[in-house]
């Protein structure tokens, strides 16, 4: 069947449009929910594998394709089995009653970080805030202690009290709920690092990695910088702040 036939054949028939949509929005939300976790990189281990043999077969490379026909159904079920508890847990996820409301979006966390952050910035203490965006936070976030709790200020306030057990570390917040706090960002080893306390260097680090919000409250000063991009911006305002995360739609 050749280009033409197959779309001779979507402008005939709309079921393959309703087909092409759903297998488009399974797709998206696949890739939405294994990214930032190990399974992306097993997923590309994969599809190496899978070019090695379709090149072993293009160029009729015996040895190679007898290992993989051989061994090809180990690697099988080695996939399955180490895929067993994203599967379990994305069954649980779609279960949840949640799971329709995060798809279609989460109410607004600038107030409740607004005003833990003005809190914070008032008592003087210190303070980690990620916020993701298309880049995927999920391996930080397991660097601490997993959460998934509703953003609001009273959480985010105990969570930096500093005799808590999680005021050490970062916050990571993903898609409108808290993910993960205590997390462990990778520290910034550029130049502009050498200035800065630990709290500083982590945001900086995180932002140079990934294109997160970070936002840090120093416990020395009080002061509020906001980190993007590896830029970093110090002394805003807690009003700044707030217009910053209403642009990035939080």
């Amino acid at each position: 069947m050749n280009i033409l036939n197959l779309l001779e054949q979507l402008f005939i028939r709309p079921q393959n449009w309703i087909e092409v949509l759903i297998l488009s929005v399974l797709i998206y939300y696949t890739i939405m929910f294994i990214r930032g976790t190990r399974t992306l990189a097993v997923l590309r281990g994969a599809l190496l594998l899978a070019l090695m043999y379709g090149v072993a077969k293009y160029f009729d490379l015996y040895t190679i394709i007898n290992l993989f026909e051989k061994f090809g159904p180990f690697l099988l079920i080695g996939f399955i089995i180490l895929f067993a508890p994203e599967m379990r847990r994305a069954l649980t996820v779609i279960g949840k009653q949640s799971f329709v409301s995060k798809m279609i979006g989460s109410r607004s966390t600038v107030e409740p970080i607004r005003d833990a952050v003005r809190t914070l910035v008032n008592r003087q203490i210190g303070a980690l805030i990620a916020i993701e965006r298309t880049v995927g936070l999920r391996g930080y976030t397991h660097s601490g202690v997993i959460m998934d709790a509703e953003v609001s200020s009273p959480v985010l306030l105990n969570i930096f009290y500093p005799k808590t057990p999680l005021h050490d570390g970062g916050v990571i917040i993903e898609k409108g709920r808290i993910m993960g706090a205590a997390c462990i960002f990778p520290l910034s080893s550029s130049p502009l690092s050498h200035i800065m306390g630990t709290r500083h260097r982590a945001a900086l680090g995180l932002s140079e990695e990934t294109d997160a919000l970070v936002i840090c409250v120093s416990e020395e000063t009080g002061k509020i910088s906001l980190f993007e991009n590896g830029k970093w911006d110090q002394g805003v305002s807690v009003s700044e702040m707030s217009c910053r995360l209403s642009e990035n739609a939080v």
